[in-house]
């Protein structure tokens, strides 16, 4: 893999920023404990707005991301990651090989798994039929896209060993085109981010809310498909990249970061929607403590008013404490609502029960419409 030539000191010597990766695998370590932790305390509070698949599929990503972020921070301290591939010792390349084989089996699964729990939040937040069957089947290609690319990192080379035996005994095995691979992945990894990308378009555009929502419903969705700039940006580099000519050079950066970054924006993308509910509770409890200091200071007895949101607050201590028993069923972005327990789910923009009730009988009489006002 390295040249024949002897080069000289100057190239040896050199640097390709190893501490830009390392500094981003730490960061992105704090920023996904972060996040899943949030996810963690959110459910606990609203088991209704956060399946099991989703909560089974963004932990899994978590680990995923844990390890590849690991195995970055290692591919420099003990890889030689950085350095012009003749510069290290070859026992230090063997590492090397051996860790980017590890961030195949990390990498692969994190962006599945990243990708299921994105399409468990559409699945639950469309209530559409046609919807959902394209999201099934969206979720059935990243499977098999996984599933198949695992496949091939185990049996790329044979004897497995010669990964990273090749490096001493080029007649110990065979492998196959390992950039190839790389390519290939690329490729319909970007197709099914793009068809998340324009999944949700013509349901969420025919919406009748205020602008101030809508935009910020957008957004949701805009963030949930993020991952598709780092995918993007990771087909060019290994179609651009000659990796295996230098790979402990050229691998030092880029590769490394785009295998971190891109499943673990997928991850927080899926987290935030989940995560309104919490922020309801925090500022709604917020601003009753805002109130009962505010009425503490200017030594006024509690009203009425005062009495009945005491009396509200304990009612909804309560239901936190028997979920089962909650069964109103509202959308995740209303501003107002004493629930708490939140379906997520678009639900209905109607202003009141016997609209939605009309809306309903309407409904039937035509075809099984999604639950959204054209």
């Amino acid at each position: 893999m390295a040249g024949s030539s002897a080069p000289s000191p100057e190239f040896l010597a050199e640097r390709n920023n190893p501490g830009l990766a390392q500094r981003v695998c730490i960061a992105f370590i704090i920023i996904d404990t972060f996040f899943l932790l949030v996810f963690f305390v959110s459910r606990y509070f609203n088991r209704k707005a956060v399946g099991m698949p989703m909560l089974v599929c963004n932990t899994l990503c978590y680990v995923l991301c844990m390890g590849t972020a690991a195995t970055g921070i290692l591919m420099y301290k003990i890889g030689g990651a950085g350095h012009h591939v003749a510069s290290v010792p070859i026992t230090t390349f063997q590492t090397w090989l051996k860790l980017s084989k590890v961030l195949e089996f990390t990498y692969t699964p994190a962006v599945m798994f990243s990708k299921l729990a994105t399409l468990f939040l559409y699945y639950q937040v469309f209530e559409v039929p046609n919807y959902r069957r394209a999201i099934i089947g969206i979720g059935v290609i990243i499977i098999l896209q996984g599933v198949i690319s695992i496949i091939l990192a185990f049996s790329i080379c044979r004897p497995f060993r010669y990964f990273w035996t090749q490096a001493v005994d080029v007649h110990d095995g065979t492998c196959g085109d390992v950039m190839l691979f790389y390519k290939t992945y690329s490729i319909p990894s970007l197709v099914t981010d793009v068809a998340m990308l324009v999944l949700p378009w013509p349901l969420l555009l025919k919406l009748r809310m205020p602008t101030s929502e809508k935009i910020g419903l957008v957004l949701t969705f805009l963030a949930a498909s993020l991952g598709i700039i780092t995918c993007a940006i990771r087909l060019s580099v290994f179609f651009t990249t000659p990796l295996f000519s230098d790979p402990t050079w050229y691998a030092s950066g880029g590769t490394t970061i785009y295998a971190l970054v891109e499943p673990s924006i997928y991850m927080i993308a899926s987290i935030l929607p989940t995560t309104r509910h919490l922020y309801r509770r925090i500022h709604r409890k917020a601003r009753e403590a805002s109130q009962l200091r505010n009425s503490n200071s200017d030594g006024t007895p509690k009203n009425s008013s005062g009495r009945s949101q005491s009396s509200e607050l304990q009612r909804i201590e309560h239901n936190d404490a028997n979920p089962g028993k909650i069964t109103r069923h509202v959308d995740i972005w209303q501003a107002n609502t004493n629930s708490s327990q939140e379906g997520l789910t678009l639900g209905e923009w109607y202003q009141n029960q016997e609209e939605w009730d009309q809306s309903k009988t309407a409904d039937t009489l035509v075809t099984k419409k999604p639950r959204l006002r054209q």
